[in-house]
């Protein structure tokens, strides 16, 4: 058995009262980390054609991490990614975790941000365990 295993990545999804500092908690040593938000939205509005708007639920880990994800009404959305020309299926969670480390990787390049790097590793390690891993980084890589 490995460690990961024995002790698998957990998320919480944060309360409503928790949000407001969601961003600047996890994410304040990032330069410009007040635009990561609406990179993300951005992002999300060019994978796929069929979303127009979303509640996100924000998501903390156990390993430290973070995400955001969409509450979609759907329970899977198709995702383009026109950078590598893969294409995939996938549930709200799958489509929050793909799209968040695509711009936490973009942004770690950008703003040479250590804990953004930090961040983006802490998310993929949760991705290697989650049950639609194999979809996740075929849409990303």
């Amino acid at each position: 058995m490995t460690l990961d295993e024995l002790y698998p990545i957990t998320k919480n999804v944060i309360s409503s009262q928790q949000r407001d500092n969601f961003w600047f908690q996890y994410f304040r040593a990032v330069p410009l980390w007040i635009k990561l938000e609406s990179q993300i939205f951005h992002l999300m509005d060019s994978f796929c054609d069929e979303y127009y708007g979303a509640f996100w639920e924000y998501c903390v880990l156990s390993n430290q991490g973070a995400f955001i994800y969409p509450a979609l009404v759907e329970k899977e959305v198709t995702l383009f990614n026109p950078h590598n020309g893969n294409e995939a299926i996938l549930s709200p969670e799958a489509v929050g975790i793909a799209i968040c480390l695509i711009v936490f990787s973009l942004w770690s390049f950008k703003t040479e941000s250590e804990i953004l790097v930090e961040r983006f590793y802490q998310l993929r390690d949760y991705a290697i365990q989650h049950p639609e891993s194999s979809t996740i980084f075929h849409l990303i890589d």
